[in-house]
C-alpha cells in the first residue's frame, strides 16, 4: 500500500542526487541512496500527511529528509559494525574507505538539515533533530549491550525504541502535523509507529532465528553467532546463572564447534526455556499497543482500515 509514495519518494531522490556538485566526496551519497532500499520510513511520512488531507507531495521535502538521515545512519551503522556489504552491494567504506565515510555521512546530515530548513513548522525542526539524538543514544546502548551479560528485557526495549522505534514514530507524526492533524493526533500517531516499531524489531529478532519463508543464503541464526543481545538470548539468560551464560558464551566463541552446531545448541535450549512462546507474547502486547492507538485516531474508518492494513502486512513479512 506504500508503493506509490516509494515511487514518488525515488523520483524525487533522482532529482536530489542529480543536483549534487560533481566532487568525488558525493560519490558515496549518491551510491548509497542509488542502493535503493524499501523507502519505508519516508513514505509513512507521505501516508500520514495524506490522511489527514494534505495536497499530494506537501510533506516530499520532509520524506527526503527522513530517507536521507536513515542512509546516514546505515553509513555509520556499517563503519561501527564493519559490515561489508549493504543491500548486497559493498558497504560505503568497503568500496572507499572508512574516513571517506564518515566524512560523506557528516555531509549527508548537512545536508537533511538543509532541506529541514525549508520546513516553516519549528515543531518539525526540533521533533527531528530529537529523533537524531535518540537514534544515536540508542545505537550507542546496542554497542554497550555487546560486552554486557546482564541486559533485563526493560533495557532492551529502551535500546529498540531509541535505535528504530523513534524514527518511524517521528516520520508518522511529521507527516500528520504537515497534514494538519492537532497535536493529539499527532502524538497518536507517533505512539502507533513508536509501539509498531518495537513490535517490528521483536519480529525481526525472532525471523533471524525461526524464519518463515526462503531466506535467500542468509545465515539462520546469524544473531546467535554474533551473540546480539535479542529479545531471545535475553530471556534465555534471565533463566540462567552468571557461569551457564559464560559457557553459552565460550561455546559460541569455540573454533572447533561449527556454526550449524551452535545454532542447534542455542534452538535446544530456547526450546528448553520456552524463549520463542515468551519473545512473542512481548511482540504482541506491543503489537496491539500500536492497534489501539489507530483506534483513538479521529479519521473516518477507511483512513483507520489504511493504517491496520499496514501494520499487519508489516508484521506478517516472512523474512
Amino acid at each position: 500500500m506504500l508503493l506509490k509514495y516509494k515511487n514518488e519518494i525515488d523520483h524525487h531522490l533522482e532529482l536530489f542526487i542529480d543536483q549534487l556538485p560533481n566532487l568525488s566526496i558525493y560519490d558515496p551519497i549518491k551510491y548509497i541512496v542509488k542502493l535503493g532500499g524499501k523507502r519505508f520510513r519516508s513514505s509513512l511520512v507521505l501516508l500520514a500527511s495524506d490522511l489527514y488531507g494534505a495536497q499530494p507531495l506537501a510533506a516530499i521535502n520532509e520524506a527526503i529528509a527522513i530517507e536521507l538521515f536513515h542512509n546516514f545512519t546505515l553509513i555509520h551503522d556499517d563503519i561501527m559494525d564493519d559490515a561489508p556489504l549493504r543491500r548486497g552491494e559493498k558497504s560505503v567504506h568497503n568500496k572507499w574507505t572508512s574516513d571517506i565515510a564518515i566524512l560523506s555521512g557528516d555531509l549527508l546530515y548537512a545536508l537533511v538539515n538543509k532541506i529541514l530548513a525549508k520546513s516553516q513548522s519549528n515543531v518539525i525542526h526540533c521533533l527531528f533533530h530529537q529523533t537524531a539524538i535518540e537514534v544515536c543514544e540508542g545505537q550507542s546502548l546496542d554497542m554497550e549491550f555487546e560486552g554486557e551479560l546482564d541486559i533485563t528485557i526493560d533495557q532492551y526495549i529502551q535500546m529498540i525504541k531509541l535505535k528504530t522505534a523513534v524514527l518511524v514514530g517521528s516520520s508518522l507524526k511529521i507527516g500528520s502535523l504537515i497534514g494538519k492533524s492537532d497535536q493529539i493526533n499527532a502524538q497518536l500517531m507517533y505512539d502507533f509507529g513508536l509501539f509498531l516499531g518495537i513490535s517490528f524489531q521483536i519480529h525481526d529478532d525472532i525471523l533471524d532465528v525461526y524464519p518463515i519463508g526462503e531466506t535467500f543464503g542468509k545465515q539462520i541464526g546469524g544473531d546467535i553467532l554474533e551473540k546480539k543481545k535479542t529479545v531471545l538470548l535475553i530471556e534465555l539468560f534471565s533463566n540462567f546463572s552468571r557461569d551457564e551464560k559464560l559457557r553459552f558464551v565460550s561455546m559460541l566463541d569455540n573454533a572447533q564447534i561449527n556454526n550449524k552446531d551452535k545454532v542447534k545448541e542455542a534452538k535446544s535450549l530456547y526450546s528448553q526455556y520456552n524463549v520463542l512462546e515468551k519473545a512473542e507474547d512481548l511482540k504482541k502486547n506491543y503489537f496491539k499497543k500500536s492497534l489501539d492507538c489507530i483506534e483513538q485516531l479521529t479519521l473516518e474508518e477507511n483512513k483507520k482500515k489504511q493504517l491496520f492494513d499496514f501494520a499487519h502486512k508489516l508484521m506478517n513479512r516472512e523474512n
